[in-house]
């Protein structure tokens, strides 16, 4: 783990501290709840809300599990995002896969990168004329990892929308691009989809189905699946997605377990 801190040379527990410590700088205007916003995680798609001002998420998903596809081994992680409210409609965030290990020849394992992201909520949804809530996220994945799981600057860019269906569907998807780096360390974006409906069957208790899409030059990751998540108390999620691959390129089974607390 000392490694990982050594080949990136920054000083990466400053950037944590910092991330988990910041609200206590600013004063918050309401109380933290894990409902305002909603974990990020806990479904494919992110939502188009931000955090109030001052308030701050850690997720956390200490069980991430994919599984093998046609030229890739399984691997297990434990991924993080942290989210802090710099203004009402503006979010910085911070996430990553975290401690990666593959399951090849060499057990390969080691830090996976750090991806810096910023999402703007641009406007509420309007109900009467059935237009969802929109947001726009920005991020930009970098070199900040264990030297064999850096795979250069790639950004992406993405439009979020929510919208309430008829018997009380929440609708969550996402339109935009992601790149990455070929073995030639040229950059390919792909057109990414994801989305989810979810539907509160109990008080504090929501299910969902999910999935996602990314196609570049004939190539197609997509997945689907389904989940549940539920609020115990105000600043507590713990949620649950399970997921199979549809194309050969796709980890065959996806799961993910974690949690988010409010601050």
């Amino acid at each position: 783990m000392w490694s990982f801190f050594k080949q990136i040379n920054v000083p990466f527990v400053a950037i944590m501290t910092t991330f988990l410590f910041a609200p206590a700088l600013v004063q918050a205007q309401s109380e933290p709840s894990i409902k305002s916003a909603g974990a990020d995680l806990a479904n494919f798609p992110n939502s188009a809300f931000t955090l109030p001002e001052g308030q701050a998420y850690v997720e956390i998903s200490p069980v991430n599990y994919s599984g093998s596809n046609a030229s890739s081994p399984s691997q297990y992680s434990a991924g993080y995002l942290l989210r802090y409210g710099l203004f009402d409609d503006l979010e910085l965030r911070l996430m990553s896969s975290g401690i990666t290990v593959i399951d090849d020849a060499q057990k390969t394992s080691g830090m996976s990168a750090q991806t810096f992201d910023f999402k703007w909520h641009l406007v509420d949804a309007n109900e009467e004329s059935n237009l969802p809530a929109v947001g726009l996220e920005f991020a930009l994945q970098t070199n900040l990892a264990s030297r064999t799981f850096q795979g250069g600057t790639n950004p992406s860019l993405s439009l979020n929308f929510d919208q309430r269906l008829p018997y009380e569907i929440d609708f969550e998807y996402n339109l935009g691009f992601i790149s990455q780096q070929t073995e030639l360390g040229q950059s390919q974006y792909q057109l990414a989809l994801s989305w989810a409906f979810q539907r509160e069957i109990i008080s504090d208790v929501a299910v969902f189905v999910n999935g996602y899409t990314n196609t570049a030059n004939g190539l197609t990751t997509s997945a689907i699946g389904c989940g549940a998540q539920w609020v115990p108390i105000e600043r507590l999620a713990l949620f649950a997605n399970v997921s199979g691959g549809v194309t050969k390129t796709t980890p065959s089974i996806y799961t993910l377990i974690g949690f988010a607390v409010a601050f």
